[in-house]
């Protein structure tokens, strides 16, 4: 099958790529000047220089193929015109050249931050949309707008929405992981609920609902078989890294303010914050999730446990160099 991917160099959108091409699938990725395209360069993909905001380069992409999987996005930084451009507009943009394209289905990748902070865990696709940030608003729009284009047009729309995807090669949690082997703290008493989301699990999930066409114009969310609490992460990365696991918890209104004085040092001189506000909002609140409708519908099954998945995550952040 001819398939397109956008943000196929990113974390999940490279596992991806790499799962479609060993299926035989025969694949386009949209790639910017600037992005890291070296693991897909390995792949033998065939690339699309442009962005989600181009028109022309959306059109090209898009050209003779049978599916279109939609990752790209503007994530961790950002004023709001960027999140509303690329998140919003290079939506639009997409779901029109797929409609003018006649594709077969458009898997679009959402977020479970659209349904905000869970007040009654878990909360499932029914949960009313919550988003707090202009990142979180600008996905929450381009949802509704997927899904209009479905309603309206006939467009083939998927929409699935990651819990916390993570695995090798993940380079946002492993700010989490390297402040476990330098000592760590929990901040506050951590009993919040996350829910994980391996990456292979995630990929089961995505696929499923691409092949599926009762999957048209639904929602579902992909993620590991429960949610665990953060405590309960954090002791479970610490032992399968052979490390103490914390003792010492640090109030939040002090973390609150040296991720400010981070954020602040990231600012004047550059690169990622090591800790920042947005990180404490997402392990202060529940998030915690129900997936029997991917189970029911998709006969979705995520396979790798929560110890297997930290266990690989740490040799492939020790074989790379990012772990000792």
């Amino acid at each position: 099958m001819k398939i397109a991917v956008t943000g196929g160099s990113g974390f999940i959108g490279n596992h991806l790529v790499k799962k479609l091409v060993s299926e035989g699938h025969e694949i386009k990725v949209l790639v910017r000047k600037t992005s890291n395209t070296r693991l897909l360069g390995k792949l033998g993909v065939t690339l699309t220089i442009g962005d989600v905001m181009d028109k022309e380069s959306v059109e090209s992409l898009v050209n003779n193929a049978e599916m279109v999987y939609h990752l790209a996005a503007q994530v961790y930084t950002g004023s709001r015109d960027e999140f509303w451009n690329v998140n919003l507009q290079g939506t639009e943009n997409m779901l029109e050249a797929c409609l003018n394209g006649g594709i077969g289905k458009f898997v679009h990748v959402s977020t479970i931050k659209v349904m905000g902070s869970i007040k009654n865990p878990p909360g499932d696709e029914c949960h009313l949309y919550n988003p707090t940030s202009p990142y979180d608003r600008s996905k929450c729009e381009a949802e509704k707008m997927a899904l209009r284009y479905h309603r309206e047009h006939g467009l083939p729309v998927t929409i699935v929405r990651p819990t916390v995807v993570y695995g090798p090669g993940n380079m946002y949690l492993l700010r989490l992981y390297q402040w476990l082997q330098r000592g760590g703290c929990f901040i506050g008493n951590m009993n919040n609920l996350m829910h994980p989301c391996y990456i292979e699990n995630f990929l089961q999930g995505i696929t499923l609902a691409s092949e599926r066409s009762k999957s048209d114009g639904k929602i579902y969310i992909i993620g590991d078989e429960k949610p665990v609490t953060w405590v309960e992460y954090i002791k479970t990365v610490a032992e399968m890294m052979g490390v103490a696991a914390p003792k010492i918890h640090i109030p939040i209104s002090l973390m609150k303010g040296i991720g400010y004085l981070s954020e602040f040092k990231s600012c004047m001189v550059g690169g990622e914050p090591f800790f920042d506000r947005s990180w404490l909002d997402e392990i202060t609140n529940d998030l915690a999730y129900d997936i029997t409708k991917a189970k029911q519908d998709l006969g979705y099954n995520p396979q790798i446990s929560l110890k297997e998945g930290i266990s690989r995550t740490i040799k492939w952040y020790r074989q790379n160099g990012f772990l000792r």
